[in-house]
């Protein structure tokens, strides 16, 4: 799967976090490389990206814009 090429292209390259956004599969999932989490999120949630310490993304929003 091209997720995972990409998972370890980016960490080697240095990218603190990653982010896999899956509108059809309603689907989030977050790969955080300084703390080593991972984490399962979906388009009903406000998603906090780890590497900003106010940034929050929230999915319902761009859900209801994407009609979803």
């Amino acid at each position: 799967m091209d997720y995972y090429t990409k998972l370890f292209e980016y960490r080697t390259a240095g990218v603190r976090e990653y982010w896999i956004v899956d509108s059809k599969k309603n689907h989030i999932l977050v790969y955080n490389f300084e703390s080593e989490y991972t984490d399962d999120y979906t388009f009903s949630d406000s998603v906090k990206a780890g590497i900003y310490d106010d940034l929050y993304i929230n999915f319902s929003n761009i859900a209801k814009l994407l009609n979803i």
